[in-house]
This record gives structure tokens, C-alpha cells and sequence, in this order.
């Protein structure tokens, strides 16, 4: 299992579109990919649970995978949320 922390630093915190990305990214893979707040764990792969994390700016969140590409997959989430969601040039 791998698990990392990353610090929500979009201005617009994690909203529809948001999730959606993570959504999309979380679906090309394998392994089992999970987020976290305090007290709350959602499915990576379900767009309303995503959302219902309501992670706002300064936010911090938990990226927790399992199975064979694991590492993979926190790398790319990790990615994802920590250049704001903006596309790599």
C-alpha cells in the first residue's frame, strides 16, 4: 500500500471539474486508489464521493493506493493535484 499526503493549492479548492480529472485519472488504473480527509474515505474512482470531500484550498489530503501499480498511481495523483490541476506542458 502506498499512501502520501498532498496540500490542496488550487484557489478553487477540488470541485466538479476537479474530480473529474481525478476521477479520470484514477480509472486508468488497476489498483485501488482512495482519498482522505480527517474522518473520511472515499472511492477515487466516484465522482460525487470526490466530491463530497469538499477539499478546499490550504486542504490536505491523503492519496492511498493498493495493488500492482500502485506506485504508479500516487505518482500521477500526486502530480495532478500538486501542479493545480493544469496540464503538463
Amino acid at each position: 500500500m502506498q499512501r502520501l499526503q498532498v496540500k490542496v493549492t488550487n484557489g478553487l479548492g477540488i470541485h466538479a471539474r476537479r474530480s473529474a480529472k481525478i476521477v479520470l485519472l484514477a480509472s486508468r488504473f488497476t489498483c485501488g486508489v482512495w482519498l482522505a480527509i480527517p474522518g473520511r474515505r472515499v472511492n477515487a474512482r466516484n465522482i460525487v464521493a470526490v466530491m463530497s470531500l469538499a477539499a478546499a484550498v490550504g486542504s490536505t489530503i491523503t492519496i492511498e493506493t493498493s495493488g500492482p501499480d500502485e506506485k504508479d498511481a500516487v505518482v500521477a495523483l500526486t502530480d495532478l493535484i500538486g501542479r493545480e490541476f493544469a496540464a503538463k506542458a
